[in-house]
């Protein structure tokens, strides 16, 4: 319990900033500033962080004082960070080490953007076949 979750963070917080407020409740011990790996806000914030205090007593202490605390205009989420329970994504033959990681136990289920992106890709071609057929029907007509 001595790792905290920080999010809705401004893009411009950086990790100076998250320092110099939250080493006030205590020693941190690690602070894992998280960017975007690729598309387009590549290079970019991801609007939270993790900050991991040597001493738990800190880290409750620095939930108490920052949760909803304003910064640049936006209410802070300050909570532990914790992991999903194991059920939520258990199927059978799960390894215990690959139990939290959604990653790992959904690899090869599709994703929402890329069923909407397949779907759209898919009636763009029916749309193109049919105009295909519509302009072979109009000339044949005109032969």
């Amino acid at each position: 319990k001595d790792r905290l979750y920080v999010g809705n963070l401004h893009p411009t917080v950086d990790e100076h900033t998250l320092i110099k407020l939250f080493s006030k409740f205590g020693k941190i011990s690690k602070l894992d500033y998280l960017f975007h790996k690729t598309g387009l806000l590549k290079g970019k914030p991801r609007g939270y962080v993790f900050i991991e205090y040597a001493n738990p007593e800190d880290a409750a202490k620095a939930i108490a004082a920052a949760h909803d605390k304003v910064l640049r205009g936006r209410k802070l989420v300050v909570t532990y960070a914790t992991q999903a329970p194991a059920d939520s994504y258990s199927h059978s033959g799960s390894s215990s080490s690959a139990k939290y990681r959604k990653g790992a136990l959904e690899a090869n289920r599709p994703t929402t953007l890329s069923l909407l992106k397949t779907s759209v890709v898919a009636s763009s071609r029916n749309d193109t076949k049919d105009k295909i057929a519509k302009l072979e029907a109009k000339l044949r007509q005109l032969e």
